[in-house]
């Protein structure tokens, strides 16, 4: 069986994709805080405080977006292990 159209190796591909993109999301926005922490020591201006103080204000909810990424991974995980346990006791239960 499958989960519509997909099998759940695809499924469970797709998940295994969201995982990746989550830890490249986590090393992107690693690498955005350290050269906004740099940005004081290379331009000096009014435009580059305001920069770093609206930066610092999104910076804090950065994390929840990989986070919200991980969590469907999980849920789609769990729902490919369901599904796939349901009909295997559907089959079990046919024969």
């Amino acid at each position: 069986m499958a989960l519509g159209s997909m099998s759940y190796d695809e499924a469970r591909g797709c998940a295994n994709a969201l995982g990746n993109a989550a830890k490249e999301m986590d090393d992107l926005f690693k690498n955005l805080s350290a050269e906004m922490n740099t940005l004081d020591d290379v331009l000096k201006s009014k435009g580059a405080d305001e920069l770093v103080e609206t930066y610092k204000t999104l910076e804090a909810k950065l994390s929840g977006f990989p986070n919200k990424v991980r969590s469907f991974q999980s849920f789609l995980n769990a729902a490919v292990d369901q599904y796939e346990a349901d009909d295997a006791s559907l089959s079990h239960d046919v024969m």
